[in-house]
């Protein structure tokens, strides 16, 4: 029978990792990699049979995270998971079967997210398609955020879905705003991007439409139309920060 290791990389995650921990029991072992926590999430995974390994984000981000947890384990599989999600029992039965069944074939299944409570169906965080189930040994990680991970294996759906509790208050939502704003600022930036005020107004308008009107947004109800608006000021925090990045290059030249 072939062995499956669930990844969850953290810090500061004890609101979360109860939830997610006893999602993943029915894997061989589930490996917490977490970068710094304040609080007891290391702690509580720890009093749930997780084992926990300390590693510090680097200047490889969580493509490097992502990586190090390959070297902490010798199952046959790996599974990431986000501390902030679920899985049903339904897609873990799926996982089960597809790991002891299927010739090295790569899994992606659909994610849906929750926020603040409500089920989201379109717009900015509309379900989504995530590749999260490996062979340990076919993937490499890629990537400061949004990272991709690399195989040469094919890829299959598979039919069960897994939850996201992306947001369960602002307070979280304006610290992942400003921490993922910075993070995609210096990745664009590294990639020799540059921006202008008129670009990045245009960047963040297009962005609110593609999401309110052609993703649908405006049907998830005032929250949707929120998340929407939003995005447009994410778009625009995102690009005005690597404004000041190139400005602050030009001037050390």
């Amino acid at each position: 029978m072939a062995t499956l290791a669930v990844v969850i990389l953290t810090k500061n995650e004890e609101q979360n990792i109860r939830r997610c921990i006893a999602s993943a029991s029915f894997a061989h072992e589930v490996i917490l990699i977490d970068s710094g926590s304040q609080d007891n999430t290391c702690k509580i995974a720890s009093s749930m049979g997780a084992k926990v390994y300390h590693h510090d984000m680097g200047e490889e981000g969580f493509a490097g995270q992502r990586n190090f947890a390959l070297e902490c384990t010798r199952a046959d599989w790996v599974m990431y998971l986000d501390a902030d999600e679920e899985i049903p029992p339904a897609l873990a039965a799926e996982i089960m079967d597809h790991i002891n069944t299927e010739p090295r074939q790569v899994a992606t299944m659909k994610r849906i997210s929750v926020v603040l409570g409500q089920v989201m169906y379109h717009g900015v965080y509309r379900p989504d398609m995530s590749t999260r189930l490996y062979p340990r040994d076919s993937v490499h990680w890629e990537g400061i955020v949004h990272e991709n991970g690399l195989t040469d294996l094919p890829i299959v759906q598979l039919k069960s879905v897994m939850y996201h509790y992306c947001i369960t208050s602002w307070e979280q939502y304006l610290g992942k705003f400003d921490r993922y704003t910075t993070l995609m600022a210096q990745k664009m930036h590294e990639q020799g991007k540059t921006t202008n005020g008129i670009a990045m107004h245009l960047h963040a308008l297009f962005g609110f439409i593609q999401m309110y009107i052609l993703k649908l947004g405006f049907l998830d109800g005032m929250l949707g139309f929120t998340l929407c608006e939003n995005h447009y000021f994410y778009t625009l925090t995102k690009y005005a920060k690597l404004h000041n990045l190139n400005r602050e290059l030009q001037k050390n030249k």
